[in-house]
């Protein structure tokens, strides 16, 4: 899987939390739009928690003005924390990635 950080050009937009009647859901999720306008979910974990998924795309974030601002993409796990720390992230969000590629952050 392809790592690197995120320019603006290729990056996601924060599209807002997932919108659920239950709370805990709607901050346990929150939605990217892609280049190509299509939305997609991610899961939000603190920096520590953050799962060692194998096939999952994970995305360093730190929120500014209520917005979060992606600071870093690659592979969950272990990479994924440190990057966080290093880039001073709060959260790290998980796609788990489909069997197609899909968008800019899909491993090459």
């Amino acid at each position: 899987m392809m790592t690197h950080d995120i320019t603006y050009g290729d990056s996601l937009t924060d599209d807002g939390p997932l919108r659920a009647a239950d709370t805990l859901l709607a901050r346990r999720f929150r939605l990217w739009r892609g280049p190509d306008g299509r939305r997609q979910v991610y899961s939000v974990y603190p920096v520590e928690d953050a799962p060692d998924y194998p096939d999952a795309v994970a995305m360093a974030v730190r929120s500014e003005n209520g917005r979060c601002v992606p600071l870093w993409s690659g592979p969950a796990g272990a990479k994924a924390r440190l990057m966080a720390r290093v880039m001073g992230a709060q959260e790290i969000h998980l796609r788990i990635l489909p069997e197609t590629e899909s968008g800019s952050l899909a491993p090459s």
